[in-house]
């Protein structure tokens, strides 16, 4: 009856929205994407393709799905959305379309780790971008670009880009601003380039403010140590002022010298710079502290959690081999030294049951494993030895270690010996609902 009635409704929605066009579909799809309701967004934009009355909403369409299943992490999917729009761009000859369709085709290999083919594509987005002279688009690309090239150590390449940006860009405190907005959107990559650009300038409040930034983004990405660079950094940005400040108030004090009144404020306005500046360092210093502590915390907690996971898991299995063979089942396959189909299916179902779904969620999580070789798991899992395998299955015992190396490598990309796979199965998987 549910089923029913979500179709009745979609059917109502679909009936209800028949007569809208491309881009009324696609400013509701956007209303929803800002209110985080990823699902209808995509409904939308996929009504305002169907109806397909104007060919810019539909372009436009077509590239918010690509972002809306990029942010879901379906790289596949979004790499098609894309593709189609750079085709319709090239239809229309839209050139903003154009750039922005290659440059998300880059973010897309970049997600995937093909940093060759994002290079590519960002770079086809820069030559189309300057072959037409839009010079406003390149704040939309050259800001993840760079961050490519650096990354690669073409530091030539990215250091031409950043000249190229506009000049309002390129300051200490509109990096700021600029890294500021980025990390809000949550483009992290550019927020660092941003800030990494205010480091360069000669802004010392403004590098400081960039230091601190950058020590944020280093601790939710549990990179302690540069997190503590940077706020050493920081430190040392903050005694630069401090430093500068003393300069600019001995050079107006020097400049007064003759007015006693106004060296006596001066004076005064010192040692409240002097305090203030003092109570930074101090609690910088101590937000040093507190990192270090909340480092070593942390590492003692995960690691006070993991072998907790591990005692489980092991804890499991050792009930859950005890539970086995207790069973008829068992002493049946010892005896016939066989396992029948019906049998198989009494131990998917007594895995899956005792384990939290072991046979379902190794299916989940490697779909590549082939049936015989997940019944060599499910053996291995139930703890028979290599040689009872080999009798169950008709193979020699070497095979099935072969096997079982093989499928290790199959599993983990990686090369790894047959009672590393054991171990792993024993243990899989850790936690409940896993």
């Amino acid at each position: 009856m549910r089923i029913v009635s979500y179709i009745i409704g979609v059917l109502m929605l679909v009936a209800c929205s028949a007569g809208d066009t491309s881009e009324e579909h696609y400013r509701r799809g956007r209303m929803l994407a800002g209110q985080n309701r990823s699902a209808e967004a995509m409904r939308e934009y996929l009504l305002a393709v169907d109806v397909a009355d104007d060919t810019q909403a539909v372009m436009k369409a077509v590239s918010e799905l690509g972002h809306l299943s990029l942010n879901q992490h379906n790289l596949s999917q979004a790499r098609n959305y894309f593709e189609q729009s750079w085709q319709l761009a090239v239809a229309e000859e839209d050139l903003v379309q154009m750039v922005l369709a290659q440059r998300d085709l880059g973010r897309c290999c970049r997600e995937g780790r093909s940093t060759a083919e994002s290079l590519l594509y960002f770079a086809r987005a820069d030559s189309l971008l300057t072959a037409a002279g839009a010079d406003s688009l390149r704040v939309f690309v050259y800001p993840e670009y760079i961050s490519l090239l650096l990354g690669e150590g073409r530091g030539d390449e990215a250091r031409r880009l950043v000249r190229l940006l506009p000049d309002d860009r390129r300051s200490g405190p509109s990096c700021l601003v600029a890294g500021k907005f980025y990390a809000e959107q949550g483009r992290l990559d550019s927020a660092v380039y941003y800030f990494r650009r205010c480091l360069e300038t000669d802004n010392v409040n403004s590098r400081a403010s960039a230091a601190m930034y950058l020590s944020e983004i280093a601790s939710e990405e549990a990179d302690w140590e540069r997190a503590y660079n940077y706020a050493l950094e920081c430190a040392a940005l903050v005694d630069s002022a401090k430093l500068l400040m003393q300069a600019e108030n001995a050079n107006l004090v020097d400049s007064l010298s003759d007015q006693l009144e106004v060296e006596r404020e001066n004076y005064r306005l010192y040692r409240i710079i002097a305090f203030i500046t003092l109570v930074a360092i101090v609690l910088i210093a101590l937000s040093v502290f507190f990192v270090r502590e909340r480092i070593a915390r942390l590492k003692r907690q995960q690691e006070k959690e993991r072998q907790a996971s591990v005692s489980r898991a092991r804890n499991r299995q050792e009930q859950l081999i005890e539970t086995f063979r207790n069973t008829g089942l068992y002493r049946k396959v010892l005896v016939d030294e066989s396992i029948s189909s019906e049998q198989w299916e009494e131990i998917v179902q007594f895995l899956n049951v005792e384990t939290d779904g072991f046979v379902d969620k190794l299916t989940t999580f490697y779909p590549a494993i082939k049936p015989q070789e997940m019944q060599v798991c499910q053996l291995l899992k139930l703890e028979f030895t290599n040689q009872q395998i080999a009798t169950i299955l008709c193979k020699t015992q070497q095979a099935i270690t072969n096997l079982r190396k093989r499928l290790y490598q199959k599993m983990f990309e990686k090369e790894g010996t047959a009672d590393e796979l054991n171990q792993f199965l024993r243990l899989f998987p850790q936690e409940k609902g896993l």
